[in-house]
């Protein structure tokens, strides 16, 4: 006896949605490796960014969770960074004022971006 046509319709439904939510730990991998660079470029210009962002790491036996990185938020259905936290990452005394430039396409892995905040950071460019 073959697959009724409702048996059939559900398996290509999980099969749709094992594609969707292609993501087991919560993270997309390239949106993973974004906040890596951020945190390598933030660290490259002076910020202390192994204290200010410590669970923003790439564990060697299996992939960390974004969504419960410090500053990130993540839509916990899509997998994707919604929300980036990055309020005064790096300490600006008067004495050692230096204006730094980020470069935007940094944020390019984050197609769902919708919150940014980067205040009190003397960014520039």
């Amino acid at each position: 006896m073959g697959w009724s046509f409702l048996g059939k319709f559900a398996i290509q439904v999980v099969i749709v949605l094992a594609q969707v939510n292609g993501h087991s730990d919560g993270c997309l991998e390239g949106e993973r490796r974004g906040l890596l660079e951020l945190k390598e470029f933030l660290k490259s210009n002076g910020a202390d960014a192994d204290c200010l962002f410590p669970t923003w790491v790439k564990k060697p036996d299996h992939h960390s969770e974004c969504h419960d990185w410090e500053r990130v938020t993540c839509d916990l259905t899509t997998g994707h960074v919604t929300e980036l936290f990055l309020h005064n990452v790096k300490d600006v005394s008067y004495e050692d004022f230096r204006i730094w430039f980020i470069n935007a396409s940094l944020f390019l892995p984050f197609k769902e971006l919708q919150s940014l905040t980067l205040s009190f950071n003397s960014f520039s460019g």
